[in-house]
């Protein structure tokens, strides 16, 4: 399966810094931000506390199988760097 990789960074307004990848297929790059703003959900952060932000493409490659698993099952995966 070839993946598509989106560099994320967030600056929060309290100071806190985030960078992970979202990691997609094809039939999911429009789905980009919106699975970026459910991971940073999950991590208790709120889109009104963002200050900055930007997920750009970095480039594409073939999954792993952990990662395949992630995409077949939830259109994504997100790994946290």
């Amino acid at each position: 399966m070839q993946i598509h990789i989106y560099d994320t960074h967030v600056h929060t307004a309290s100071g806190q810094y985030i960078h992970f990848d979202v990691l997609v297929n094809s039939d999911n790059v429009n789905q980009v931000d919106r699975y970026a703003k459910q991971y940073l959900a999950s991590l208790g952060i709120q889109i009104d506390s963002i200050k900055q932000s930007r997920c750009n493409f970095c480039h594409s490659e073939a999954a792993n199988p952990e990662v395949q698993n992630n995409i077949t099952n939830h259109g994504h995966s997100i790994i946290r760097l």
